[in-house]
């Protein structure tokens, strides 16, 4: 069995820069792959850390064979949103961005893992539902969260660092 770890960036965690190289290996590749989902110039802390992220930015670090902790994959789980959900009520929910997996990890099922942790986190609060929304064009990706348990709600046009995005909206309830 894999140990997992996760932790956010609440100072003096030091996951910061894990947390944005992970974010931009992963926007690299899908540029490379001619499928940009981010610009990467936008994958700063400044835009990224604000009121309703600081604390909330986590990185998931997999044991190596070593024993040494590898960071695999990031997000975001935070409980108000205004900009992509405006008409939630704050802490209803957990709202979950910036989800991303190294390639090196692909193919390992960690979204289990991310997805356990995330409502963890939400049953502490007395939270029992989850939200996500992902580019509309991005099929392949609507089908995983589907898979993973996600029922599709609606679409939404939203502004965000310079780009604008049709989002498809998803909500698990457990």
């Amino acid at each position: 069995m894999t140990n997992y770890t996760f932790r956010n960036d609440q100072p003096g965690r030091g996951t910061a820069d894990d947390f944005l190289s992970v974010l931009h290996e992963l926007g690299q590749w899908l540029v490379d792959g001619g499928h940009e989902m981010w610009e990467l110039k936008t994958l700063t802390l400044d835009n990224l850390v604000d009121e309703y992220t600081r604390g909330n930015c986590y990185v998931m670090y997999v044991e190596g064979q070593d024993g040494a902790e590898i960071p695999a994959a990031t997000f975001i789980l935070q409980w108000k949103d205004p900009l992509y959900y405006g008409d939630v009520p704050d802490n209803t929910a957990g709202f979950i961005h910036k989800v991303a997996i190294r390639r090196a990890f692909a193919g390992q099922n960690l979204f289990q893992p991310m997805l356990d942790f995330c409502k963890a986190e939400c049953l502490k609060r007395g939270i029992h539902e989850i939200q996500l929304e992902t580019d509309a064009t991005r099929h392949a990706l609507m089908r995983f969260y589907e898979r993973n348990g996600f029922q599709p709600t609606y679409q939404k046009t939203i502004h965000e660092f310079g780009q604008t995005f049709l989002c498809q909206y998803y909500v698990m309830n457990f």
